[in-house]
């Protein structure tokens, strides 16, 4: 059986999205019967996953057009979650390969825990 979209939303890349995709998101989660420990480890990937693009895509733009897209597949058995936005192409893998190299509990300035954390909660890809 083939995935299908449960969920699609857009909205201007702003901190203030972060709220209403995960309020939006929840309902659809509760509507699949996901376990909240799931639905509390997805609404923390969307708010980091929000706010870096909001943070580093609405630099490169300066705001302008900005846009996140929140999509949520599913068929037996999964759910796929996807954040995209229209901003400079992000290099996974090079963010993964600096993130094997780096402690980020090395340097406490508030930057690069998010990967690691996604890490830790996701299967990226």
């Amino acid at each position: 059986m083939s995935a299908i979209t449960f969920l699609e939303l857009r909205t201007s890349a702003v901190m203030g999205s972060i709220r209403v995709l995960n309020e939006l998101l929840e309902v659809a989660l509760r509507a699949l019967g996901t376990d909240p420990a799931l639905q509390h480890d997805l609404a923390l990937g969307v708010a980091e996953l929000v706010a870096n693009i909001v943070d580093h895509e609405c630099q490169a733009t300066q705001g302008e057009g900005s846009e996140v897209e929140l999509r949520l597949d599913t068929s037996p058995g999964e759910l796929v979650l996807s954040v995209r936005s229209k901003g400079p192409p992000f290099d996974l893998d090079a963010a993964l390969e600096r993130a094997a190299n780096h402690d980020p509990l090395e340097n406490l300035d508030g930057s690069g825990l998010g990967l690691p954390l996604l890490m830790a909660l996701f299967e990226l890809g």
